[in-house]
């Protein structure tokens, strides 16, 4: 019975009985065998027993959908059953996945909890259904929502797909060449693959299904991907609400901005002398530009777990993270979720009232600060007359070397001569022709 049991069904079982689940299916077979034989587990033979039968009868051949089996330990088993050659319901409810909490869609409620888009067949192309209705409530917040500058609903139906098989929190993640269908109706992906048959290369986002659904009726959505490696996802249909980064940004600056006098003891501990160095810090340089956007910032941030003073732009890393979220510090490239970010209240302060030149400042040791500003460096043509009274010296050395050659010279002491007044001159960028020299 047990060598009859498909992958998914032998590693549902070892789960809820809290056996390592990872492994071919020879090992995974192994491992409830001995549980078995070690140490007899009613719940877990009831529930090998029930696949092992649904399996081979024929009078549920043609059901529309899968079935969830519950034992007392709560060990949950999932048959999936044909209802034609070609495609499979698939589904398997997974209420142990926990997805990302997105910053930019704040779920209102759960429409399909997480199940899984088990492969059912040994082909690549695999096809799983799921099936919902909305109740006359949700139909009206989709209805009567507001629309962004963009004109998109801020009330809206998603899609999410994650990784089944590992532990804790999951990242949206796309199974290769996926398709979803929604009433008959293509729904757009936004997936970048890298190489054809393989997962995208860029982070997924949630499916927007609201264009596709309808308010009251029965909704089906047919999802179809590739079974690469065998890969195991979970797939979950939310009501969110959706918020820009200007929303974000209006949030941080109400309820995460860290105090004058915080963003001051951070700079004291980083500039307390320190008796075991012997090299005592004056002065630390921040940088008022951003380097993100290479731009000045206008709301400076960095994390809580952020060991660095420098800041990035708020605005600019929200507005990248929607189109392309990474949330990575831009500085130490460590995470940077939007839940952890600060806005520094000194260095804000500093950047309205610091002149528009200035692009760093310097934290000093007695708490405060100083506009740093390079001076850049002039170049000048000078004739040999303003050069005798400031270097006399090289001056006359030029002289009395072009006194030394003639019009007859030939090219062969013309570069002699060149080679020696550059040796005389060192740093400075000199050329001449006969009977004048500049000095550059």
């Amino acid at each position: 019975m047990v060598e009859s049991l498909r992958v998914a069904e032998l590693r549902s079982l070892l789960s809820a009985m809290g056996k390592d689940k990872k492994g071919l299916k020879k090992d995974l077979v192994q491992r409830v065998t001995e549980l078995l034989h070690n140490n007899f587990h009613p719940e877990l033979f009831s529930a090998i027993q029930e696949l092992y039968d649904q399996r081979h009868s024929t009078s549920n051949a043609n059901s529309r959908c899968s079935q969830v089996i519950t034992i007392p330990t709560a060990v949950e088993v999932v048959t999936t059953i044909q209802r034609n050659p070609k495609k499979s319901c698939g589904l398997v409810h997974k209420p142990e996945v926990h997805m990302i909490k997105l910053p930019f869609y704040q779920t209102l409620e759960t429409i399909v909890a997480p199940v899984s888009l088990v492969p059912t067949f040994a082909v690549k192309q695999q096809i799983n259904s799921i099936m919902f209705c909305l109740t006359p409530r949700q139909s009206a917040q989709i209805e009567n929502c507001q629309r962004t500058k963009a004109g998109v609903k801020t009330v809206q139906l998603v899609l999410r797909i994650c990784y089944t098989e590992s532990i804790g929190v999951e990242d949206d993640q796309y199974p290769p060449n996926i398709a979803v269908d929604v009433n008959g109706h293509d729904c757009p992906v936004q997936a970048h693959y890298s190489k054809k048959g393989q997962e995208p290369s860029q982070p997924c986002r949630p499916i927007n299904l609201t264009p596709f659904v309808k308010r009251i009726t029965e909704n089906h959505i047919t999802i179809s991907w590739e079974d690469w490696k065998n890969k195991f996802y979970s797939v979950g249909v939310y009501l969110v609400k959706v918020f820009s980064p200007e929303d974000l940004l209006a949030q941080l600056q109400k309820s995460g901005v860290e105090s004058v006098e915080c963003c001051k003891q951070k700079i004291c501990q980083k500039l307390c002398c320190n008796p075991e160095n012997e090299i005592t810090t004056t002065g630390l340089q921040v940088s008022l530009i951003c380097p993100l956007a290479k731009t000045r910032m206008s709301t400076p941030c960095r994390t809580q777990t952020c060991a660095h003073l420098q800041c990035f732009d708020a605005a600019f890393y929200l507005q990248m993270n929607e189109t392309k979220p990474s949330w990575t510090c831009p500085v130490c490239h460590k995470p940077a979720l939007f839940d952890t970010l600060q806005i520094d209240g000194l260095l804000s302060g500093i950047l309205q009232c610091a002149d528009e030149a200035v692009k760093e400042i310097e934290y000093l040791s007695n708490g405060s600060w100083r506009a740093v500003r390079k001076e850049k460096e002039c170049s000048k043509t000078t004739d040999l007359s303003s050069l005798s009274h400031k270097n006399s010296s090289v001056v006359q050395d030029i002289v009395d070397l072009t006194q030394c050659s003639s019009d007859s010279d030939d090219d062969g002491a013309a570069i002699q001569t060149e080679e020696i007044v550059l040796t005389h001159v060192k740093k400075e960028s000199v050329r001449f022709s006969k009977g004048n020299v500049h000095v550059k």
